[in-house]
């Protein structure tokens, strides 16, 4: 059996710096102890919303980690231009040797939603990433250049 850890960076009552520095070294002991992944909630504007851009604290994450499986519970796709997302993702692949976790929805919470001006009924249809080749006239991210990802999906 894998074990994984599912985490909120939540509002804790010390300051912003210290708080990400202990939760990444928390992440260091979770992939020294063998855990199989990390996945990470995106909220916004809520006291569960210290990581509203989960990518950056993944980015970070994956220079401390070496075995760890790292990634998004969920990427909430109305929230995301899909050529910046696929970039981002290209780039976590990189970074992360292989090891990142690629999850996507359309977000759950209504008043999370509302923050955008996104009703929560109409953000399934909203912003979709899958499209007949890349917004810019065919043209691939450089990011992306690679001809094959790190990880094999």
């Amino acid at each position: 059996m894998d074990l994984g850890i599912f985490d909120h960076l939540d509002r804790q009552d010390v300051p912003l710096d210290e708080f990400y520095e202990s939760r990444l070294r928390l992440l260091e002991r979770y992939d020294a102890a063998g855990f199989a992944s990390y996945h990470l909630a995106e909220h916004h504007a809520t006291p569960l919303g210290l990581a509203p851009v989960p990518g950056i604290f993944l980015a970070a994450a994956t220079q401390r980690t070496r075995k760890i499986r790292l990634g998004p519970c969920v990427y909430c796709l109305p929230l995301y231009d899909p050529l910046r997302l696929i970039e981002e993702v290209c780039m976590l692949d990189q970074l992360s040797r292989g090891r990142f976790d690629f999850g996507v929805g359309r977000g759950i919470v209504p008043y999370e939603m509302a923050y955008f001006n996104l009703h929560h009924h109409r953000a399934r249809s909203a912003r979709p990433l899958t499209r007949s080749g890349f917004p810019v006239a065919g043209r691939r991210p450089a990011v992306c250049d690679r001809k094959e990802p790190r990880r094999r999906p």
